[in-house]
């Protein structure tokens, strides 16, 4: 496994600095190793007090780490003072470890993180010292000691900063001079004389926290893992730009860069389809369950947290039907396969968060008199529903589960009686599969359908 290190203040906000480092070092596949330099107290409006790490105990967390864990790719943002850069190049330099260097001067609420003070053991030590250095437009602004106004002075700028020993620079976030609709960071390769852009619409959100952080630490992880400093711009940019699609509120001030979303949601994916299918794989194998099949055939489905739409839940492509006494499931369970009764789930959970799978199953006397004995039920009827509705696809689900789930929200069974070319119906509800099971099993032994 690669291994980073992270030379870093931390944000008790959790959006930038430290935390977002492990997040993105772990969410990338790296172990990542941590080196504080300063403590902030801060929010996502602003950094109340900062608290330095005592050199002494800046410099025993510095050796002790890396004599036991050394790093692949070594990852530099605030460093704040001399006593600190002085340490950082005393130990690092003679490693030639790669270094990615995120320039973190000032933080997005405008404190300063660097003491004017140090600024030119900064450049003089920490910057050729660098792979790569990572500043924003005004961080290379600062850097230059020049304004960039155009093209031609953002070159001007790069060159500067190349003069200052580091062989790559990566400008972050510069507007467009000619298309105010779009940003674009910039790579110049010294050895190659290579200049790369890459082109983003620019989003409409606010201000964010921790993008710089999750940047730089996510170039880091790709040159960790062996990519050239070219491929490893790609990714960076594509992995931040979903973590700031993907952006929250969380406080009263700027949204929080989120680079863990992704990782969060195929993982929730993962578990749905391993559920769902366990799930059937048991429901194929109870015997009787064919006898529960209405003629329409029936769908099992479960779906992500709060799901919005036929994507956030998966189903059986096609349906389970039966054939004499035995079932028939086809072997393929994705999301968006069923419509009808994912429908069902969808509406079902806007008024019990509780509820993410259903099975359809049909409707006669015996099997809902069991339901009723059993399970907390409600009832709608279609009659009741307005000839408008019935015309648009998919509304007379959400409308009859609403009417019926607004008298019970408890209710975990809903059926109706038909209506012209509509089947009577019954809609198991749960909130896993494995509950969905437990239910039919239930319903069969009291049929005597096992």
């Amino acid at each position: 496994m690669k291994k980073a290190l992270t030379i870093a203040g931390s944000d008790s906000s959790g959006g930038a600095g430290i935390q977002a480092d492990i997040k993105t070092f772990s969410t990338l596949g790296l172990y990542c190793t941590t080196v504080l330099t300063v403590l902030t107290a801060q929010n996502t409006k602003t950094v109340s007090d900062i608290f330095i790490i005592p050199t002494a105990f800046f410099k025993e967390q510095l050796i002790s780490t890396i004599n036991d864990i050394k790093p692949d790719i070594i990852k530099i943002a605030v460093l704040y003072d001399n006593s600190i850069i002085d340490i950082v190049f005393d130990v690092l330099n003679p490693l030639k470890i790669p270094v990615v260097l995120d320039p973190v001067l000032v933080s997005g609420t405008g404190i300063k993180l660097l003491k004017d003070d140090s600024y030119s053991n900064f450049k003089k030590k920490i910057i050729p010292m660098s792979f790569v250095i990572t500043p924003n437009i005004r961080e290379a602004e600062t850097l230059a000691g020049q304004k960039i106004r155009s093209e031609n002075d953002l070159l001007k700028a790069i060159y500067k900063i190349m003069e200052l020993g580091v062989n790559n620079v990566i400008v972050k976030g510069v507007q467009d001079f000619n298309n105010s609709s779009k940003i674009y960071d910039i790579l110049f390769e010294k050895e190659s004389n290579n200049i790369t852009k890459i082109y983003n619409e620019i989003l409409k959100i606010a201000e964010t926290h921790g993008t710089g952080c999750n940047f730089s630490s996510s170039l880091a992880s790709f040159i960790g893992k062996g990519h050239n400093i070219k491929d490893a711009f790609f990714l960076a940019n594509e992995y931040v730009k979903e973590g700031l699609t993907n952006s929250i509120e969380l406080g009263q001030g700027i949204k929080v860069t989120n680079p863990l979303s992704k990782i969060y949601e195929y993982s929730s994916r993962f578990k749905v389809i391993l559920s769902l299918n366990n799930s059937i794989s048991k429901l194929e194998d109870l015997k009787g369950f064919y006898m529960l099949i209405p003629e329409t055939k029936t769908n099992f489905v479960y779906s992500l947290e709060s799901p919005q739409s036929f994507n956030d839940v998966a189903g059986i492509k096609g349906r389970i039907t039966n054939i004499d006494s035995k079932i028939r499931i086809p072997n393929i369970v994705e999301f968006g396969a069923s419509k009808h009764v994912a429908n069902a789930v969808i509406s079902a959970n806007k008024i019990n968060n509780s509820i993410r799978s259903a099975i359809n199953i049909k409707k006669d006397d015996t099997i809902l008199s069991v339901c009723k004995e059993n399970f907390k039920c409600s009832f709608y009827s279609r009659q009741e529903e307005k000839v408008e509705n019935k015309v648009i696809e998919g509304m007379s689900i959400s409308w009859g589960i609403k009417k019926a789930l607004d008298k019970d929200p408890d209710a975990k069974i809903v059926y109706h009686d038909g209506d012209y070319g509509k089947e009577p119906m019954i809609i198991i509800f749960g909130n896993s599969p494995e509950e969905i099971l437990d239910k039919i099993k239930i319903i069969m032994v009291n049929t005597s359908t096992f």
